[in-house]
């Protein structure tokens, strides 16, 4: 024979009857007999009532127009499977609801006395709740590489890059796209932006190349796992090999350039570059506004960004009149005109030099030397991921972040292998 609704509901009640007859036999008792529940009753502020053997919820709401089980719901404990099986359903029927959505649809028909510590461990045991708000993985803040804190090398011989955009440029009646390449020295926190006409391997590798021609030899480079980035790594390395009876290329290969690349999926690894390009977007807003540019303009553009954002201070500007300026990256740019010359001492006195080149120097020592003292201590704090974590082990089960996809489409993965530092984080 199929179910009816009849039978449904009967079986409901008698359920709850059998579960209630457990859980609160003393009040059953004293309902049962015409008494009110004893104070020590956890039931005592809900004036219990009995209905044909159910214990339900008295209240105050007795002449509201409202159905008779949302006046007067069904008493159940929290603690009981029955429980956890009506608020499982209420979860459903919420569509994944939060804690209030789900209280207020459960006292519709169901009370259940300390409900909210119930409906968090079924929001914590839901495993679409639990990818849907899940926050990403956290570990205490590393040290500071080596190339962040490494002075008394060239601008730009460490650097990290990364493309942004893209800018509606003019070219007769038609409207194009281009794009920024940012290059930001790791160490001084100065950049050199490109306008690139696409985001394919040739153009970056051309902005690449004019970067090396304005700025000198890169020992070090660090980018993201794009894959423009990582052709054109591959395309210079073979150009490179192809090349090598030249003259100027055995010079490069000489000098070498190590390219690294970020683990896939790690934004937080190029934070250093990606804060400036959020200040390179803000000028470019306050420059270009809404108006749409040509390609000249653009790139003109681009060099007064560059030079706007290289002005600013990386350490704290003093109200005292007497202290120096604050450090800017173009207090040591300005001196990048000519070739690194011979270490040696340098003296105040050769500020007054007739010798250009030794008031270059001494400019530039003293750069170093306020770089050390006021700029790096700044670099002490931890600004966030203060704390030590627990660490993700082989066979934890994770969300991975996309940030360019919907929540639900995330995709679930299993730990194969981790990877420490040196403090074992």
């Amino acid at each position: 024979d199929v179910l009816s609704l009849e039978d449904m509901v009967t079986a409901e009640l008698n359920i709850i009857r059998f579960c209630q007859k457990i859980r609160f036999p003393e009040e059953l008792s004293c309902l049962k007999k015409g008494e009110c529940v004893r104070r020590t009753s956890h039931l005592y502020k809900l004036n219990p009532i009995l209905d044909g053997d159910l214990i339900r919820v008295g209240g105050r709401l007795s002449r509201a127009a409202m159905p008779l089980e949302a006046k007067h719901p069904v008493i159940l404990a929290k603690d009981q499977h029955i429980s956890n099986l009506i608020l499982a359903d209420v979860h459903q029927e919420t569509g994944h609801g939060g804690r209030n959505h789900m209280l207020s649809h459960l006292r519709q028909k169901y009370w259940i006395p300390g409900a909210c510590v119930a409906i968090r461990k079924v929001l914590t045991k839901c495993v679409i709740c639990r990818k849907l708000s899940a926050s990403s993985g956290q570990q205490k803040m590393a040290d500071l590489p080596h190339n962040r804190i490494t002075p008394d090398e060239p601008p730009f011989s460490r650097v990290g890059l990364d493309c942004f955009g893209p800018f509606e440029v003019k070219r007769g009646r038609t409207v194009i796209k281009r794009y920024g390449l940012i290059f930001t020295c790791l160490a001084i926190r100065a950049i050199h932006l490109e306008v690139l006409s696409s985001l394919d391997t040739d153009s970056f590798i051309n902005g690449f190349r004019r970067f090396i021609a304005r700025r000198g030899q890169v020992l070090e480079i660090r980018s993201d796992n794009g894959t423009n980035f990582v052709g054109a790594e591959r395309e210079l390395r073979q150009a490179t090999e192809n090349l090598n009876h030249n003259l100027i290329n055995d010079v490069l290969l000489r000098k070498g350039v190590k390219w690294v690349f970020n683990p896939p999926a790690a934004s937080h690894h190029g934070g250093s570059w990606e804060r400036l390009i959020r200040s390179v977007r803000r000028v470019l807003n306050s420059v270009c506004k809404t108006q749409i540019l040509d390609e000249e303009s653009l790139a003109t553009v681009f060099c007064e960004v560059e030079a706007i954002v290289n002005s600013r201070p990386i350490t704290k500007a003093s109200t005292d009149p007497q202290d120096l300026e604050a450090l800017t990256p173009n207090h040591l740019l300005l001196l990048k005109s000519r070739p690194l010359l011979p270490p040696g001492l340098f003296k105040e006195e050769d500020v007054y030099s007739r010798r250009r080149w030794r008031q270059v120097q001494y400019m530039s020592d003293l750069f170093w030397k306020r770089w050390v003292k006021e700029y790096l201590p700044g670099l002490q704090e931890r600004q966030k991921w203060n704390s030590v974590k627990r660490n993700f082990v082989s066979g934890d089960l994770v969300v991975l972040v996309d940030d360019m996809a919907p929540r639900n489409t995330w995709i679930t993965g299993r730990i194969v292998d981790t990877v420490l530092d040196k403090n074992g984080l």
